[in-house]
């Protein structure tokens, strides 16, 4: 893995989790340093079976520890390290594995997997674990299998950037199916094809990095079951560095179009999604077809990735494109915490472009729109028209507004004539119901008459 995949596997897609707290939705990782006062370290492992409350996290990162453990430990030692985490009741965090760089790989391999997790398996405590880099594969995640059935508390495991392959990460996600984990990551480990059993979905997943894998439009396909899912629960989805293209797009597109629950889609990176692709994009958060779509645009995501403003650019309208797109998700950022989000965003969207017909043009030569002013404006209720046009001069000045007004004079005048034709109509029924009650005195009358 080169430096730069590091680095996008390190700060991008996100480390060990500690705290709901430290979650950083722009970039879709969490990371807070561990308080090294409460940390077991190489050394220290005697603390372990001392259930000692103010030591709550293992930790074995630097590279000397992992040289030392490969040339000094064996197969015993592994299992015995299991057995007092496994016996450690105030243990909520293990973190064994490379998080700095890609420099040296840790001492976790698929032997030693085996005989850590033999010990391990009836740990009950563990909420986060960390393996980053230790450069294990299908035998180690088989190892890890009964400790995943088993660990009711652990909410959060990181695999990113070991060998685990497509075999691995469908029998670790079999695995998980009833665990309360919410945050798993599979980054960098060669996963290539994903079959997702609906029955296997984890009930509180809430984030998934399947970043530099070699996921395509079939995977696509398969994950849109985590979107399509009655009462979905995802929000941060990772799939950078991948081999997803426009077609792949297209189909986690339409499965956005119904759901509310993802904020973080991140998508930078793959170097086959082309304009078609980023212009699918646009029109999923800002569909500028007509109101009514504008409106039934997804406005729950917040970003498509940290650094999608840096995605390869193919065609000059490629940055217009990922503009509009920013502007879009601003908007839905800004409306995040509003009592009704997809109602206060939908009407930003509509004032901000479909009421400015610069803006509104360029939107639809993008999205290859045929839509002339008059026909947005014969989409309004003519009652309606003034409070639009009201809109439109305090958003966007005495220039849009006379277009505007241009544009829905037809509709002005339909409300004069309408208005005349209701007072008219009104004035009609008036005077038949006065010939009614006319009428009707004058049979009482009679009536009265006749009785005397």
């Amino acid at each position: 893995m080169s430096s730069s995949d590091d680095e996008s596997y390190d700060s991008d897609e996100g480390s060990a989790v500690h705290d709901e707290s430290s979650v950083d939705i722009e970039a879709g990782f969490e990371y807070v340093p561990v308080p090294e006062a409460n940390q077991i370290r190489m050394g220290e492992f005697n603390l372990l079976p001392l259930n000692r409350p103010d030591k709550t996290i293992l930790v074995v990162g630097e590279e000397s520890d992992h040289i030392a453990l490969r040339e000094t430990w064996n197969e015993n030692d592994w299992e015995t390290l299991g057995r007092d985490v496994a016996g450690n009741e105030y243990l909520t965090e293990i973190e064994i594995g490379n998080t700095v760089d890609s420099t040296y790989v840790g001492a976790l391999n698929d032997q030693n997997m085996i005989s850590f997790f033999q010990g391990l398996t009836r740990s009950n405590s563990i909420r986060f674990m960390t393996l980053i880099l230790n450069g294990f594969g299908m035998e180690g995640v088989q190892a890890m299998v009964p400790f995943c059935k088993n660990a009711s508390n652990l909410t959060s495991l990181n695999i990113n950037v070991n060998n685990i392959g497509s075999q691995g990460f469908s029998l670790l996600w079999r695995a998980l199916r009833d665990s309360p984990i919410e945050s798993l990551w599979c980054g960098w480990c060669d996963v290539e094809s994903i079959e997702i059993d609906e029955n296997c979905i984890p009930k509180c997943l809430k984030k998934l990095n399947l970043s530099g894998n070699n996921i395509n439009s079939d995977g696509c396909r398969e994950l849109t079951k985590l979107l399509l899912k009655k009462d979905a629960t995802l929000e941060v989805f990772c799939l950078r560095e991948n081999n997803i293209d426009d077609e792949g797009v297209a189909i986690l597109v339409d499965a956005l179009r119904k759901n509310n629950s993802l904020i973080h889609l991140s998508l930078d990176a793959n170097e086959r999604i082309s304009t078609k692709g980023k212009t699918l994009m646009l029109k999923l958060v800002n569909d500028i077809s007509s109101i009514k779509s504008t409106l039934e645009s997804n406005h729950s995501l917040l970003t498509f990735g940290s650094s999608f403003q840096n995605m390869y650019v193919d065609e000059a309208s490629d940055d217009i494109i990922r503009n509009k797109i920013t502007v879009a998700l601003d908007i839905n950022r800004l409306s995040m915490y509003k009592k009704d989000r997809a109602a206060e965003a939908g009407k930003l969207k509509v004032i901000s472009t479909q009421l400015n017909s610069e803006e509104r043009t360029s939107l639809c030569q993008l999205q290859e729109v045929n839509m002339r002013n008059e026909a947005l404006y014969s989409e309004i209720n003519p009652l309606h028209l003034p409070e639009v046009l009201e809109l439109v001069g305090r958003n966007h000045g005495h220039s849009e507004l006379y277009v505007a007004l241009v544009s829905s004079i037809a509709g002005l005048f339909s409300t004069i004539n309408r208005k005349k034709r209701l007072q008219d109509r009104l004035q009609h029924h008036l005077s038949i119901i006065q010939t009614l009650r006319t009428e009707i005195a004058a049979i009482e009358e009679a009536e009265e008459s006749r009785s005397v």
